[in-house]
């Protein structure tokens, strides 16, 4: 007998693990800058240059990207920004873990940290918590559903899925100019930098993946004149482009992730040759896995009164993404900054950073807790402080909506900043307004038998002569109309036409009538 089989994508969860890690460095400033009177304001994120899976373990390396704004001595009295790298390279230990494995990684800045040592040395210091998993997209060869034959009858069972077709990693990359507004002076260098991305949209095309969304960038500049202590401006250039992927079809369902890789920013001249346009090249990183929607019919069990039919069965793990939402969190909030008695004047800038302490299933769903971050940069009453900064946490709570989870149900939340706006209320006193996105996913792990071979063995004639050519059977709990045909070497068609049944449900405890086909002892 000839099988028609099929292949199906499974992916075969290896490990997972969560590590923390310090990085701890000290820095000197660079000949070129003055000594420091007092820092104001860091900022850090992690790049991750490598993931070197091995057997049973993963070696992990990157850098910490920081910098440090500062006001330099009296000397100077200029607003000044030092920028390094702390190199790193971690062992996570996952058993199981093989070379061939795919490995993601999502990271947490537990906290970072700065000091003055002394005039011409900073210490930088960070907590990192990487949390690594591993998977193995793996290819299982099944046994698909065949048509009832002559003297042939086969059990089929219908699997809807969204199964993961895709999981690639990827970079998009961004090259713009921005204007200053016409109220800004020319710029002569920019002294600090802080960007974020807002209002990603992820569409899925034939052949490839859209991303839309913009790129804020928020800049401190000393101008031409150098009347003013600082300039500020925030500019925003737009994201706009294309992944390509043979094999994509606007059909299928996206989970993308997209982070800042690489930014890098130039002053140019516009065409009067004036210093007022931004050069914006940055790099994003994309961690893609694309789901697709797909009806499979599997062979469960296959029959016939001729001969002796044994289906050869596996256990597989299925994963069926079940749903896919985004959910947004509103906060309004006021916060006292506490500003040491040094009045605000003016916000420059407010960023925030959105770290999910713990989840939690209920009956709604999944309740999320976390905190929010914020760094206020602001100019300051005091002329020998122009410029400060503060910092202040927002706790947030927020059911996402997802009902009907299975006990054996996982789950993915990604957090993300949607929206951020600042107010002064008084001189040490903010309102912050702001919507968080919570990029949900979640899954359902099915464990399912699928038939791989079917065995051919003559039947037992012996057993089957001894067979009365009628049977009375009252129905049990589980018998169906397939189970009894097998055991009594009828057809379904048969018991069914016999006992007058219009379908396959069979009362418990209603007898029935089971003729022997006695077609197979001639």
């Amino acid at each position: 007998m000839n099988l028609s089989k099929t292949y199906i994508r499974v992916p075969m969860y290896k490990n997972s693990a969560s590590v923390q890690m310090t990085l701890d460095n000290d820095f000197n400033v660079p000949d070129t800058k003055p000594d420091i009177e007092r820092l104001i304001q860091e900022k850090g994120t992690l790049h991750i240059r490598d993931m070197k899976p091995a057997k049973d373990k993963c070696i992990i390396r990157g850098e910490l990207v920081f910098g440090v704004l500062y006001m330099g001595d009296e000397v100077s009295g200029q607003l000044q920004s030092i920028e390094g790298t702390i190199p790193f390279e971690e062992t996570v230990n996952m058993d199981g873990l093989q070379e061939m494995d795919q490995m993601s990684i999502r990271w947490d800045m537990e906290d970072l940290r700065t000091g003055m040592i002394n005039s011409r040395k900073i210490s930088v210091r960070s907590i990192i918590v990487l949390h690594v998993a591993a998977v193995r997209m793996g290819e299982e060869e099944v046994a698909t559903a065949m048509e009832d034959g002559e003297d042939l009858w086969a059990q089929n069972r219908t699997c809807h899925l969204n199964q993961r077709y895709i999981s690639q990693k990827d970079q998009l990359r961004v090259r713009e100019e921005a204007v200053i507004p016409a109220n800004r002076p020319n710029m002569m260098d920019i002294i600090w930098h802080q960007e974020n991305l807002e209002n990603l949209e992820m569409k899925l095309q034939d052949g490839g993946v859209l991303i839309r969304g913009q790129l804020s960038v928020f800049l401190l500049y000393r101008d031409e004149t150098l009347e003013n202590p600082v300039n500020d401006v925030e500019l925003t250039v737009p994201v706009d482009g294309r992944i390509d992927f043979s094999d994509v079809t606007q059909e299928m369902i996206p989970d993308i992730k997209i982070q800042m890789d690489h930014l890098n920013l130039d002053i140019r001249s516009d065409k009067d040759g004036e210093a007022r346009v931004v050069g914006v090249e940055a790099v994003l990183a994309a961690e893609m896995n694309i789901y697709q929607e797909e009806t499979l019919k599997l062979l469960q069990d296959i029959y016939s009164p001729k001969i002796t039919l044994i289906p050869e069965r596996k256990q597989i793990r299925m994963e069926n993404l079940v749903l896919k939402n985004q959910s947004r969190c509103p906060i309004r909030e006021k916060v006292h900054l506490g500003s040491e008695g040094v009045r605000m004047l003016q916000i420059c800038h407010t960023r925030a950073t959105v770290k999910i302490d713990q989840t939690e299933r209920n009956e709604e769903g999944i309740l999320v807790e976390g905190v929010v971050y914020l760094g206020i940069l602001y100019i300051a009453a005091d002329d020998r402080k122009p410029v400060n900064s503060a910092k202040a946490t927002i706790p947030f709570s927020y059911t996402v909506e997802a009902e009907n989870m299975g006990a054996g149900d996982f789950y993915d939340i990604v957090p993300s900043l949607e929206q951020l706006n600042a107010t002064m209320t008084d001189n040490d006193e903010i309102e912050v307004k702001m919507v968080i996105s919570l990029d949900a996913s979640v899954f359902k792990s099915e464990d399912i038998q699928i038939v791989t071979q079917v065995r051919e063995e003559p039947l037992d004639f012996e057993k089957i002569e001894a067979m009365p050519g009628m049977t009375g059977h009252v129905i049990e709990e589980g018998d169906s109309i397939w189970t009894l045909a097998k055991k009594y070497y009828a057809s379904p068609e048969d018991i069914r036409e016999v006992n007058e049944l219009s379908g396959d449900e069979l009362p418990v405890g209603q007898p029935i009538l089971i003729m022997k086909n006695m077609e197979i002892l001639k």
